[in-house]
């Protein structure tokens, strides 16, 4: 028996400016904003684009539902409200990148795409290709047409393709800036490595320990091939994984072995997400 793939929770919309600090300052004033009748008036956009917008605050982990309260604010919800509310440093956009990745029953095509796609250049008919090819593998039973969508959202998701670019016009998502999607021509993209100078360090050492889970080490060779790795979540080939690794231990957070082949990665301190977002943002840009 095949199991059916859910998709299309955010109704053909990728995040839009301005969505994600209108629904995090909204939800803090009232928990049960999504079960007010005038949604459309407090939000200042449509109804499916309301249900997106959920959508897209669930998926990447700025709320979770409440059974008592209705919807409340992460731990990185409020992190982002404090410290970055308008969402304008690339340090938060590339949390809500590995978080929307990460959610493998919400964003099952963002997971496949990064973790499972082995395409540097691609069409948006040869990516869909290669995603059948996984789905199907899997036994996984799914709609083309939605399929199609879905792809279309990814793709929305990172690279620019609004044609008119006034201010009022500009439906470009936030998570462009991360550049790891860049669209060479009318159909035509390329899967790119994260920047250095976009990147920063606190951003890999988040992914590392997560990762690692409850261990104090881990094998290099799993950063790099593991569903969910650094290396995958942040699209780093082995010279840039082995470049922030570097960085990290001149940080004293982590210690390397690389000798006789071990290549182990121990961990020397685990900060929490509120340590890192205040070492962060407390440090002179």
């Amino acid at each position: 028996m095949k199991n059916k793939v859910r998709l299309k929770g955010h109704e053909s919309f990728s995040i839009r400016e301005g969505w994600l600090t209108k629904g995090i300052f909204e939800i803090s004033k009232n928990p049960k904003i999504f079960s007010e009748k005038n949604l459309t008036d407090i939000f200042g956009i449509g109804t499916n684009m309301v249900k997106s917008l959920k959508y897209w605050l669930i998926v990447s982990n700025l709320i979770v539902e409440d059974k008592k309260s209705g919807y409340v604010l992460t731990e990185l919800g409020e992190l982002i409200k404090e410290k970055d509310p308008y969402i304008e440093d690339i340090f938060s956009l590339y949390f809500i990148h590995t978080y929307i990745v990460k959610n493998e029953e919400r964003a099952l095509i963002w997971n496949l795409f990064f973790n499972k796609c082995n395409l540097t250049e691609f069409s948006k008919s040869e990516l869909q290709a290669r995603i059948e090819y996984i789905l199907k593998s899997n036994n996984l039973e799914y709609n083309v047409k939605i399929l199609n969508d879905e792809i279309s959202a990814l793709l929305k998701t990172y690279t620019n393709e609004q044609k008119n670019d006034t201010p009022e016009n500009n439906f470009t998502c936030p998570l462009v800036e991360l550049k790891l999607i860049k669209r060479l021509d009318k159909d035509r993209y390329i899967k790119e490595k994260s920047s250095i100078n976009n990147l920063d360090p606190y951003v890999v050492y988040w992914v590392l320990i997560n990762q690692a889970k409850e261990r104090d080490s881990i094998n290099i060779e799993e950063l790099l091939k593991e569903d969910n790795s650094v290396s995958k979540l942040l699209n780093l080939d082995k010279l840039l994984l082995n470049d922030y690794l570097d960085i990290l231990k001149r940080m004293g957070l982590i210690t390397l072995n690389r000798t006789a082949g071990l290549n182990m990665v121990y961990i020397n301190k685990k900060y929490t997400l509120k340590e890192i977002f205040e070492r962060y943002f407390g440090k002179e840009k």
